[in-house]
C-alpha cells in the first residue's frame, strides 16, 4: 500500500547540523498519518531544484511536501494540509509562516481565478501593480512569499502536468514552481494558520542570493523560465510578468551586468514599451524611457 503522503527533505552537507532537529519535528507531526520521509542528500551541490525533483521521483505518497533541512514543522502540519486537500479535492493547499502570513485567502476554484490571483502574488509584478504604485499605493500590496514549504501538492496533479522544479534556477526556485502550479490548477485551498516554522536566511540555498554573479545570472534564467511557463500554459508572458522584466533590466543596467544581452530579447523591448511610467516616480520614468530606447535598439539587432 502506498503511503498517504511523502515529505521530501533536500539536504546539502551544510544542513547536516540542523537535519536531526528537522526530522524530529517531521516524525512527531507524521505519527499515525502514513507519511513517509525521503531525505535527498545533495552531496554534489546540484541545488534544491535537483534534490526536490529527485525526491519527487522517489515519492510514493498521494500528497507531497517539501521541507527544508534547517526548518521545522508544527504538530498539525501534515494533518491539516492532508485534510484540506482530501476534503476539497484541491490540487494543492497552502498555509502561513509566522514571519510571512498570507495576505489573502487563496481558496479558489477555476483556473482563471487562480491564475489571476496567484501569478502576480508569487512570481511577478504586473503593469496593474505599477499603476497602483503610480496612484500612491504599495507596489508590493499583492506580493506573498512564494515558498513551497508552506504547501502540500497532490502528486497526481504534478505528474499530470509534468510540473517540476527548474534545475537551471539556483536561487528563488520556489516561486516559479508555484507559478506553474497556478497555471494548471483547478482548485486551491489556503489556511491562515501558521503550520511551518520557516527560518529566513538560514543555511539553505538562499546563501546564493548574496553572490552577485549568481543573483544576476538568475535574471536571465528567470526570463527564460517565465517564457517557458507562458508557452506551456498558453498565455502572454508580458501579461503577468511585464513589470518584473523591466525591473530586472533596470537592475542589470545599473550593475553593468549584461543589460544589452538581456535587452536583445524582443519580449524585453515590448515590456519596456508597455510599461506605465508616471511623473509620480520621475527617476524611474526617466530610467524606463532611456533603457527602453536601448532595449528596442538591441532587440532590432543594432547592438549598443
Amino acid at each position: 500500500m502506498n503511503p498517504r503522503a511523502t515529505a521530501i527533505v533536500p539536504c546539502h552537507p551544510r544542513n547536516r547540523p540542523t537535519l536531526a532537529r528537522t526530522l524530529e519535528s517531521v516524525e512527531a507531526a507524521a505519527k499515525g498519518l502514513g507519511v513517509e520521509t525521503v531525505v535527498v542528500d545533495d552531496l554534489e551541490s546540484r541545488g534544491s531544484s535537483w534534490a526536490r525533483n529527485e525526491g519527487l521521483r522517489r515519492a510514493g505518497g498521494d500528497i507531497v511536501f517539501f521541507i527544508d533541512a534547517d526548518d521545522t514543522v508544527r504538530p498539525d502540519f501534515f494533518s491539516r494540509h492532508v485534510e484540506a486537500i482530501e476534503s476539497s479535492g484541491a490540487d494543492f493547499a497552502m498555509s502561513s509562516f509566522e514571519c510571512a502570513p498570507l495576505k489573502r485567502d487563496y481558496s479558489l476554484s477555476g483556473n482563471a481565478a487562480i491564475r489571476e490571483a496567484m501569478l502576480p502574488a508569487f512570481f511577478g509584478y504586473t503593469f496593474d501593480d505599477v499603476r497602483r504604485w503610480n496612484a500612491g499605493g504599495d507596489l508590493d500590496a499583492r506580493r506573498d512569499l512564494g515558498s513551497v514549504c508552506r504547501c502540500a501538492f497532490r502528486r497526481a496533479f504534478l505528474e499530470a502536468h509534468s510540473i517540476r522544479f527548474d534545475e537551471g534556477l539556483r536561487v528563488y526556485e520556489d516561486a516559479p514552481f508555484l507559478a506553474e502550479c497556478a497555471c494548471f490548477a483547478d482548485r486551491v485551498v489556503s489556511m491562515p494558520d501558521v503550520l511551518y516554522d520557516y527560518v529566513p536566511g538560514a543555511s539553505g540555498n538562499t546563501f546564493a542570493t548574496t553572490d552577485p554573479e549568481r543573483y544576476f545570472a538568475y535574471k536571465f534564467a528567470a526570463l527564460e523560465n517565465r517564457k517557458a511557463i507562458a508557452a506551456r500554459a498558453g498565455f502572454d508572458v508580458v501579461q503577468y510578468f511585464g513589470a518584473s522584466i523591466v525591473f530586472s533590466a533596470l537592475e542589470l543596467f545599473r550593475a553593468r551586468k549584461g543589460f544589452f544581452r538581456y535587452a536583445e530579447d524582443p519580449v524585453v523591448a515590448r515590456a519596456f514599451g508597455e510599461f506605465p511610467a508616471s511623473a509620480m516616480h520621475p527617476v524611474a520614468a526617466l530610467a524606463v524611457k532611456f533603457c527602453g530606447a536601448l532595449a528596442r535598439r538591441a532587440s532590432n539587432g543594432h547592438g549598443r
